[in-house]
């Protein structure tokens, strides 16, 4: 069974996810992604092959849409090819960085190896916060999508890669 990025974890204060004047995380949000950080998921989605990468977006969400700024890798404790389980040291770690810089934690982001990047059965039933972004990275496509939950599923939202000068990779 594959734990969602937030039940995997120890609970941690929802104040973490960072809105601005009341803006709140919705299904119809733009997603902005910088080139690096989202060039920096897939590298890191390549490295953990054959099993799943995880890991967790600092960024910030506003009326006008969510921008994911950088990328924080987690170790995958199950080490598997079709579940993860982010190590909750990585995850505080993230929060840490996040704060340092005036930013959150935002979502998470794991791997499908072999597969487009949709979301499983599991990812739907084990993603709990309709607050966080869920990215699915897949290797094998070069692709990566962005997702929340409305309704009990995970919905698509719009992901839009936009130009950076290095800024956000994954750790930075």
């Amino acid at each position: 069974m594959r734990p969602s990025p937030r039940s995997a974890l120890p609970r941690t204060p929802r104040s973490r996810v960072r809105r601005s004047r009341g803006a709140s995380l919705t299904v119809g949000d733009v997603v902005h992604i910088r080139r690096a950080v989202r060039d920096g998921i897939l590298e890191h989605a390549r490295r953990a092959l054959p099993d799943e990468c995880c890991g967790l977006l600092i960024g910030l969400a506003t009326g006008t849409g969510t921008q994911i700024t950088r990328a924080h890798p987690a170790r995958n404790l199950r080490q598997s090819r079709t579940r993860y389980l982010i190590d909750p040291a990585d995850h505080f770690a993230a929060i840490r960085t996040a704060r340092r810089v005036g930013l959150a934690v935002i979502g998470a982001y794991h791997s499908h190896p072999a597969s487009p990047p949709l979301p499983s059965a599991t990812d739907t039933r084990e993603a709990d916060d309709t607050g966080l972004l869920y990215v699915i990275a897949s290797p094998a496509l070069s692709e990566v999508r962005a997702y929340r939950l409305d309704g009990g599923r995970l919905r698509s939202v719009e992901l839009r890669t936009t130009v950076s000068r290095g800024i956000g990779r994954p750790g930075s």
